[in-house]
């Protein structure tokens, strides 16, 4: 029984490292993206182009950040916070709810056939 509950546990570990692996590659495409939209306003706002270059900036420290820490360390950090700021944690469950919802509702309208009402 207990090597069946280490086996479980270390198969979900491998599953969450790859999930966390992936959204990290994501993370560096989106960045990669922004840099190239700084680039294509710099001739007209070079100025927003240095803003949207360090967002991206930001975007790539924090995909290396998640990349180099341990699943237990992220979410003893993210205990961490929720013990200091726990409206900050709700805060961002709630936001991200919402972009879950948009996001399933736009698929699913995708799929009937481009309804966006």
């Amino acid at each position: 029984m207990q090597d069946t509950i280490t086996q479980t546990e270390q198969k979900t570990e491998q599953a969450a490292e790859r999930q966390k692996q992936a959204g990290v590659n994501q993370l560096d495409q989106v960045a990669h993206a922004v840099h190239g939209a700084a680039d294509e306003l710099q001739q007209q706002m070079p100025k927003a182009a240095e803003f949207v270059h360090a967002a991206a900036s930001r975007l790539e420290e924090g995909a290396g950040a998640l990349r180099n820490r341990s699943l237990q360390d992220l979410m003893g950090t993210f205990n961490d916070l929720g013990r200091k700021e726990p409206l900050a944690v709700f805060g961002g469950a709630v936001l991200a709810g919402f972009a879950v919802s948009r996001f399933l509702k736009s698929s699913a309208e995708n799929k009937r056939g481009g309804n966006t009402s």
